[in-house]
């Protein structure tokens, strides 16, 4: 099974690479930072599409948003179309929902309140338009992704988590999904050609104070917890609150737990 990934250099795509090609998948990982004109797509069965712009200042980025989420998506899909691909797997984000704290559930609309929340579920709503028995779309819409040498929020918990004496416990509950955790739900959906929309997390949930105690085997404090959640400051509400998927929509990978996926990272 030839299967082709966007996102030559990112994080997510190049782990879910390596890990198909060590199960035995004829797997590529390209970029189409240039357009999608030069690449080749015949033969192809299925192309996981985590190629994206995140992370970026929305407000010196504004067009680039849409742009890449969304016009880069609609011109892989329809050049997918066009050449006989199979299956389409879209790596979307939680951010769809525009919940930042809380619980999201079957009954949580889709209102994105940023750039990046917005221009995927306008790629999202473009690729379910072209479904069909020949052309399978697939939308998996991950949580926080971490581990070993991970960027983002989770490398700066872990820097935190070995400096701080005492860790404090917000009593937060989250939804993560380890990267192994990730890679083998997007081959479980490829081997089975599994079309609809997944929302996938770690088969626990998960505390900051718990994550961070996983990394650096320090004491935690409710006190401490307690005197941070009164703070105003929206960097600390984002990491030690709760945001997670309710039981009747998140799709729980049983496979590595959140303390083994955390000395994996970590080692």
């Amino acid at each position: 099974m030839r299967i082709i990934l966007t996102g030559k250099n990112s994080y997510i795509s190049s782990n879910i690479c390596n890990y198909l090609l060590s199960h035995g998948f004829d797997a590529e990982c390209i970029s189409i930072r240039n357009g999608v004109d030069g690449i080749d797509l015949r033969g192809a069965d299925a192309i996981i599409h985590c190629a994206a712009i995140v992370h970026k200042r929305e407000s010196d980025y504004k067009d680039e948003y849409d742009k890449v989420n969304y016009e880069l998506t609609k011109a892989l899909a329809d050049k997918a179309v066009k050449y006989g691909v199979k299956h389409f797997v879209f790596l979307s984000t939680m951010a769809v929902y525009g919940v930042t704290e809380g619980k999201i559930d079957k009954f949580t609309k889709t209102e994105p309140k940023t750039l990046y929340g917005k221009s995927k579920l306008k790629a999202e709503k473009y690729l379910l338009s072209l479904k069909s028995d020949s052309f399978r779309v697939t939308i998996v819409r991950p949580p926080m992704v971490y581990g070993k040498d991970c960027p983002g929020n989770y490398a700066k918990l872990s820097k935190i988590a070995k400096i701080i004496p005492v860790i404090p416990d917000t009593a937060n509950k989250k939804s993560l999904i380890y990267i192994g955790n990730l890679s083998l739900l997007i081959r479980d959906i490829i081997e089975k050609n599994e079309g609809g929309i997944f929302m996938p997390m770690d088969n626990e949930y998960v505390s900051t104070a718990d994550l961070m105690r996983y990394i650096s085997k320090k004491p935690c404090s409710k006190i401490l917890g307690k005197a941070l959640k009164a703070l105003p400051f929206g960097i600390i509400k984002k990491a030690f609150g709760t945001l997670y998927y309710g039981e009747d929509i998140a799709a729980r990978i049983d496979n590595v737990s959140v303390k083994e996926a955390v000395r994996l990272s970590e080692r």
